[in-house]
């Protein structure tokens, strides 16, 4: 499964390297549907994005 990542992520069966916000990555099915659950990356197909970018939330002061 192609996955484009919308936060910096570390996936060791992926590679050594960060995964940097916007990079496109190859990740099992299994693990790329959990990664999208979380927000954390969106399923690359076609070239077009399936899903809008997420809403961030403000931060407690």
């Amino acid at each position: 499964m192609l996955m484009k990542a919308i936060d910096t992520l570390h996936v060791s069966a992926v590679g050594p390297d960060n995964i940097q916000p916007g990079q496109t990555f190859e990740i099992n099915d299994g693990d790329g549907a959990i990664l999208h659950e979380r927000g954390l990356a969106v399923p690359v197909e076609g070239g077009s994005d399936p899903d809008p970018a997420p809403t961030l939330k403000a931060r407690a002061k």
